[in-house]
């Protein structure tokens, strides 16, 4: 199979970074955060905005996460269920431990609400099919060298949040406490920079990206099984659970180089293969999908700061021995997120670079036809 270039593009104004992308019918819907700033630290946030897409890329509406006292800084996590959208905000800089929220949009009515109000940042979003939410809030702990976060999961569902009862009904299931940190209850796998999570509706299980490790969590919030840094190959970096079938592929770093890994569940037990593709840089994410024929595939994003990640795609059920695809010449930087649509993969960045300029500029989304 070869793919063509990426050919049509939506490209972002200016400050927007495309951070999540979903399907629903026949349109699309990108997640974009919106901020400014003149230098690493002095960002200024502006409404975060759901934006739908017609399957050719052409923009029917706009919507800010707003409700005049209130809007979504720098949304990250993006949920469907029941025909409504789910946004989860981390609040502002997530190296300042400010307060996320979950807004919703219901489709039809394109109307906003905030739904959820956090105690810290909102990590991570994601919904079962039959409406069970997941919330991952995290907070900054400083005193870590900025690589600790203390992560709760909120365990709730989608008619909670909708008539604002999620707060009281949600089940609060803490990791571990902080003072770990500091006593002889050490654990090192908590002090990684990798928080995140995703449901894999086929396994019925909850993956939690906890710092450099990774935990299987059941619908309830209980404790499947725990993989450390040892077991996977080295400190967790992405995930993605394949869909319409078991297994996980994930990605691992010891900040410089990365390689993949993939899971598989069978009854109760997990099966772990680590390091079946190796060399790649320290900033490898993974997004598996299925092609116009249905076949799991796997696509691979090295970031390489600058006009050009590397992007690889792979067999998910393979050896990973070498990519079925070597699409690099997309001239993507920083992609976010992608899904897929008819024969058409569409692909979200956080932002792009003008050919032999190294200035950064907004995101981009574009179309990828998956028959050529």
């Amino acid at each position: 199979m070869a793919w063509c270039g990426a050919a049509v593009a939506a490209v972002g104004e200016l400050g927007e970074h495309y951070e999540a992308l979903t399907a629903y019918g026949d349109k699309l819907y990108a997640l974009v955060a919106n901020e400014t700033h003149t230098n690493y630290y002095d960002f200024v946030y502006s409404p975060s905005e759901i934006v739908e897409y017609d399957k050719d890329l052409k923009e029917l509406r706009r919507l800010k996460l707003t409700n005049g006292a209130n809007f979504a800084k720098n949304s990250t996590s993006l949920a469907l269920h029941n025909g409504k959208l789910y946004a989860g905000s981390i609040g502002g800089n997530q190296m300042a431990g400010p307060k996320g929220d979950v807004w919703e949009v219901d489709i039809a009515t394109w109307t906003p609400k905030q739904v959820y109000k956090a105690d810290a940042m909102v990590y991570g979003l994601a919904i079962a099919n039959d409406g069970t939410v997941f919330i991952l809030v995290c907070e900054d702990t400083a005193d870590l060298w900025g690589y600790g976060f203390d992560g709760t999961l909120i365990v709730t569902t989608a008619a909670a949040l909708s008539n604002g009862t999620a707060g009281a009904t949600g089940t609060k299931i803490k990791f571990y406490d902080e003072d770990d940190y500091f006593d002889g209850d050490y654990y090192p796998w908590t002090m990684g920079f990798s928080w995140g999570i995703a449901w894999s509706e086929f396994d019925q299980t909850l993956w939690v990206m906890l710092g450099s490790g990774l935990l299987a969590l059941d619908k309830t919030g209980a404790e499947i099984d725990f993989f450390d840094p040892y077991d996977l190959g080295d400190q967790i970096y992405g995930i993605s659970p394949l869909e319409g079938r078991t297994g996980l592929i994930y990605t691992v770093n010891d900040y410089f180089t990365g390689s993949i890994g993939r899971i598989t569940k069978s009854g109760s037990n997990f099966t772990v293969e680590k390091n079946l593709a190796t060399g790649f840089g320290g900033d490898a994410q993974i997004f598996a999908f299925k092609d116009h024929s249905g076949n799991s595939r796997v696509l691979l994003r090295e970031y390489n700061y600058g006009p050009n990640d590397s992007i690889f795609i792979y067999d998910a059920l393979g050896n990973f021995s070498k990519p079925i695809e070597n699409v690099s010449d997309w001239e993507l930087s920083n992609i976010h997120m992608i899904t897929s649509l008819g024969n058409y993969m569409y692909v979200g960045t956080y932002e792009r670079y003008e050919p032999g300029s190294s200035e950064e500029l907004p995101g981009e989304l574009v179309r990828v036809n998956m028959l050529t």
